[in-house]
């Protein structure tokens, strides 16, 4: 082994290291929290980083700097890790382990890796590019569609938060003296374009993080900085934000620029009352399970049982990190949290100090500090200290921004704040005084031990993912092939996807749903009906154990019984076991509505559709048709001709809403991803 690594220069390790951490980011972007083999790809990239850092730091005799931040990032993730053996639903939270603990693994990496200088200056620069090209991709969907600009993002306010994780270091980079001209109007245009789509985006939580972010950044650039050159800055800044006013006015949109959007802030109780309708019932799960927390990423799970009828949110998030964070993983995650933030300042706040006491360190200072271990200090005007403000200001508005919003659940977020807080850290371990901790692997471990464990760590890890992968893909295919009528070999698909990730409820009840399907196109007499009924009900039980609170698995049960011809207050029960799982699910109150009607209780089955209409529901579907038409058809049964009317006219700007929003569909075509 010792003879591999010599052939790797410093720079092609930070070549390949740049392009494991970019194959990692851009996956994550087209993940978006739905295609999980991007989830999982994005991952192995980080993981085969890991394994690059951990090898090749090893033959260089690297030593590993650890600090304070290093240590409570570790102790965030353990926590996380040991909160897996409660967790009501493991492979939910296994999952979100790695999507919201990403950062950490970053920061591992980071300080196991010898070339971190190099990596961080080639990888730096590409983030800035594509950050850019997805704001200009933004844009483009406003311009062309007609639609928010969210870019690969599900929702505009997460590429304002990418926006402003690159613009205030950016806006650092344009201060420091020593970049050239030519660099300088690259560095200005970049700033333009991002001021201008964030202003089109007119988040108000993104707006104002910005608004903080810069004022720290001016503060502590202020003596340094010329005022020439921050008033330059300014300029650029505000042409972006005033070319995105004027183009929302000129284009129509009135009431949509930022500065409109910033003056509802006036009334906070009318401009955060969808996020109020989501804090109520968070506070609420805390209140009850303060210290184990209801299970990380379990939110979205528990919510339909006590959210607010006027609450026309998706249900995924609380839009507020620190209580989804609490709620989820109960008042020690919230701890650890908050404890990464105050070590995080205060390692900011003593690298400042020294600065400004003695002097900043230079580049070159820097990369000579970094391998003797000690702190070099110069008395000249240094980019290091203009980086390090950049990135603090940079986290600190992520994490104000972070308050009204999800970004700690949206991976390539994660990501990048994991760099940031990676670079941040070796800058403090470098620069600082402050008494550090020094460990060398060769000291320690024999280098066949050290290759062994080396391996077999990523390895275990990387199998999970790729099992997890391969398990999404089966799953998929089972669903185009169950869509164009081929069930054996969708079933085929589905086992194989139970097979690679048995943990998983999803691939059970969709097979079951499969077996149901095809036992209802059987004759009564066939001999396989009963086999068919008794597979899907093993299924059913499997999927029950992994995950109690789904509604789609009682659902099933329901019509199970159902072709069983089993008792009716049976089938009853399942169909009001989902219903209380999720109130919102449409296909158990049809079902139990319909068993009623079949009952000729129709007033029963008006009760159960009535119930239905107090809910708002997130996106018109072909259930929400269906369900507006029946309960329109029973209302007039049942003599409620007013209500009936009324339906009859929902359900016909329903049905032109549908087709418009078919239409529009298939022209986005961002929307894939």
């Amino acid at each position: 082994m010792n003879r591999l690594f010599p052939a790797f220069a410093s720079s092609r390790v930070a070549i390949l290291s740049t392009f494991l951490f970019l194959t990692a980011f851009i996956a994550a972007l087209i993940f978006n929290g739905f295609y999980l083999q991007y989830y999982s790809l994005a991952q192995l990239a980080l993981f085969a980083w890991l394994l690059l850092a951990l090898l090749h730091g090893y033959h260089r005799h690297h030593t590993l700097v650890i600090t304070p931040l290093t240590i409570v990032v570790g102790l965030f993730f353990a926590f996380l890790a040991v909160s897996l053996i409660y967790h009501p639903v493991p492979y939910l939270g296994v999952m979100n382990l790695w999507w919201v603990g990403v950062f950490a693994l970053i920061v591992a990496i980071y300080l196991l890796l010898p070339e971190a200088e190099q990596t961080w200056r080639y990888s730096f620069n590409l983030l800035m590019v594509i950050i850019t090209g997805l704001a200009l991709w933004g844009f483009g969907e406003q311009l062309l569609y007609d639609v928010s600009p969210d870019a690969s993002f599900y929702n505009k306010n997460s590429l304002a938060a990418l926006i402003n994780l690159a613009l205030l270091p950016l806006a650092a980079r344009y201060l420091t003296s020593e970049d050239r001209r030519r660099s300088r109007y690259s560095i200005a245009t970049a700033l333009v374009i991002l001021a201008f789509v964030l202003g089109l985006i007119s988040s108000r939580g993104a707006l104002l993080a910005f608004a903080v972010g810069l004022i720290v950044l001016v503060y502590l650039l202020w003596q340094p900085v010329s005022r020439q050159q921050l008033a330059a800055l300014g300029a650029w800044l505000a042409s972006g934000f005033v070319l995105a006013t004027l183009y929302t006015q000129l284009t129509g949109f009135v009431g949509r620029d930022m500065f409109s959007r910033m003056a509802t802030l006036a009334d906070p109780g009318e401009s955060g009352n969808p996020r109020f309708m989501l804090w109520q019932p968070a506070w609420e799960m805390l209140q009850a399970q303060p210290f184990s927390g209801i299970g990380l990423g379990a939110f979205f799970l528990k919510l339909p049982t006590s959210a607010h009828l006027e609450d026309t949110s998706a249900g995924y998030y609380v839009h507020n990190d620190y209580l989804q964070i609490a709620t989820e993983t109960g008042l020690p995650g919230l701890f650890f949290l908050l404890l990464i933030i105050g070590v995080l300042i205060w390692q900011f706040v003593r690298l400042a100090r020294r600065y400004r006491a003695r002097g900043a360190p230079t580049t070159t200072d820097s990369l000579q500090s970094g391998r003797s271990g000690c702190a070099a200090i110069s008395s000249s005007s240094s980019p290091v200290y203009f980086e390090a403000v950049g990135l603090f200001s940079a986290l600190l508005a992520f994490g104000l921004h972070s308050a009204f919003t999800y970004n700690f659940y949206v991976l390539p977020l994660m990501i990048v704040a994991g760099l940031y807080l990676a670079r941040l850290d070796r800058l403090f371990a470098q620069h600082s005084a402050t008494p550090t901790w020094r460990f060398t692997w060769k000291s320690h471990f024999h280098p066949l031990s050290f290759y062994l464990v080396s391996f077999a760590i990523v390895l275990m890890a990387a199998g999970y993912f790729v099992t997890l992968a391969l398990s999404d893909h089966y799953h998929q295919k089972g669903n185009a092939l169950a869509a164009t009528g081929r069930l054996q070999q969708a079933h085929f698909a589905y086992e194989r996807a139970q097979q690679l990730s048995p943990y998983m409820d999803n691939h059970f009840y969709a097979d079951a749903d499969l077996l149901l399907r095809s036992v209802a196109v059987l004759p009564p007499e066939s001999p396989k009906r009963d086999d068919l009924l008794d597979y899907a009900a093993d299924k059913l039980d499997r999927a029950a154990e992994l995950n109690a609170y789904q509604a789609y698995t009682p659902y099933l049960q329901g019509r199970l019984q159902e072709l069983r011809d089993a008792d009716t207050y049976r089938i009853i029960d399942d169909y009001r076991q989902a219903l209380q799982n999720n109130p919102r699910f449409l296909p158990a109150r049809l079902a139990l509505a319909r068993v009623y009607q079949r009952r000729e209780q129709p007033e029963q089955a008006f009760a159960i559709l009535q119930a239905g209409l107090d809910y708002p529901y997130h996106s018109l579907s072909r259930e929400l048709l269906d369900y507006v038409q029946l309960t329109a058809e029973i209302a007039t049964q049942t003599g409620h001709d007013e209500l009936a009317t009324q339906l009859q006219q929902r359900l016909e700007q329903f049905r032109q809403a549908y087709a418009q929003q078919s239409k529009q569909g298939q022209r986005r075509p961002s929307q894939r991803y």
